[in-house]
């Protein structure tokens, strides 16, 4: 046999309650079948929660005898009331998101937050909901209320209301008032069922998101490794005399461009796609902290353009970046007094661009990147992956740029 969770044995209480109270009532009305129905109301869709709550509300009013019956909400900053739904039997309508501000009814607000029920016999005149004659009880004709307040949790989160209409006060019995209290702990009880079955869901979500997450870090993760492995046997293959202190720093600017990626993942909350024009910014920034005596001599123009792109493809593009900034390190830098590196971003009609040029003799890129050198090699087969509109240097140009079509 299931067993009884905490909501479902807090509304079956009531039910019984609302059984016992409902044979002093209009026996004719069969409210507790209609109950069983708005048990279900956390599992439906809006459309039927309003369907369910116009059902409800007529059999309540010809159980109680009234005209009138609304539930309200709190906002989230608790300064208004917003109705989640108004019937008035009157002219069979069901409306709903008026607004109550707590600014214009402070008495009001304040009895529902301090009292268990609120009872006022002539509205008109009881000291709490005076301030709801003009704009609300004189234009809906009602003379008596008999509210709620509805508690989750021991939080104040709305009202119920439950009105006379017309000129005769109504003196609603003790029966009556047990009646109108089990419904709003029943329709409290749905509600936590609700946002229980909500948060249910939302956790079971992230749940999933995390454990996708995880794998695609994971993935991530292994692929950087496995290119920093494979550039440490190729740079063994090529440069098996390079100076360690040398060899460190080129591989430290390698990680650096692959760990930036991850941090600005992890900083945006979007794991998959990468904010182009920050990643830029970081690696421009990184290349002045890592070379400080170059620092002044490195600029960057990055206009205001918004291009996100997979982390795989970023991955390619810093470590292009990178080896370009390496080799002009390495090769204009000592060798040209008033040294200059820059790094460009800017839109050019349907694309976006990314130029990089140092103020060197320039080289023939096509003809040096099928020798034995690490950076050009690396850099050869990382255009051709990204399949890019790309320009690189020739002699008497050091000009490197990456067109992105706009899709």
């Amino acid at each position: 046999m299931k067993k009884e969770n905490k909501v479902e044995k807090k509304i079956n209480q009531y039910k019984l309650v609302l059984y016992t109270i409902m044979n002093g009532l209009d026996a004719s009305v069969d409210l507790l079948s209609e109950l069983d129905n708005v048990s279900k109301i956390h599992t439906l869709e809006r459309e039927t929660i309003d369907e369910v709550m116009l059902i409800m509300a007529k059999k309540i009013i010809a159980a109680l005898g009234i005209e009138r019956m609304s539930v309200w909400l709190l906002n989230s900053d608790e300064d208004a009331l917003i109705s989640m739904g108004e019937y008035d039997q009157r002219t069979d309508t069901f409306l709903k998101e008026s607004i109550l501000r707590k600014s214009n009814f402070l008495d009001y607000f304040d009895a529902i937050r301090e009292n268990r029920i609120l009872f006022a016999e002539n509205v008109r005149t009881h000291p709490s909901t005076r301030c709801l004659n003009e704009s609300y009880s004189i234009p809906n004709e009602v003379i008596t209320l008999l509210d709620i307040p509805l508690r989750l949790e021991g939080k104040l989160i709305g009202v119920m209301c439950f009105e006379k209409t017309g000129h005769h006060p109504k003196n609603f019995t003790l029966d009556e008032k047990s009646f109108a209290f089990s419904v709003s702990i029943i329709f409290v009880s749905n509600l936590e069922a609700r946002y229980r079955r909500a948060a249910q869901h939302s956790l079971e979500k992230t749940i999933k998101e995390k454990e996708l997450l995880i794998r695609e870090m994971n993935h991530r993760v292994k692929n950087n490794f496995s290119i920093l492995i494979s550039l440490l046997r190729i740079n063994k293959d090529f440069k098996a005399g390079q100076d360690p202190h040398e060899l460190l720093e080129e591989y430290q600017q390698r990680i650096f461009s692959m760990m930036k990626i991850h941090d600005l993942l992890f900083a945006s909350g979007n794991y998959h796609q990468l904010n182009l024009r920050d990643y830029l910014i970081e690696l421009s920034n990184e290349f002045r902290n890592s070379h400080p005596e170059l620092a002044p001599n490195i600029t960057a123009h990055i206009d205001q353009v918004e291009w996100f792109t997979s982390s795989k493809e970023g991955l390619y593009i810093g470590l292009i970046i990178t080896e370009i900034f390496i080799n002009a390190v390495k090769h204009v830098a000592g060798f040209t007094p008033d040294f200059r590196f820059n790094i460009s971003f800017f839109s050019e009609g349907d694309h976006v661009v990314i130029q990089l040029n140092d103020n060197g003799p320039g080289f023939n890129f096509a003809a040096e990147s099928v020798k034995t050198t690490l950076g050009l090699s690396l850099m050869k087969d990382l255009f051709d992956e990204l399949e890019y509109a790309t320009q690189v240097p020739e002699m008497g140009n050091s000009v490197y740029r990456i067109s992105i079509r706009r899709t």
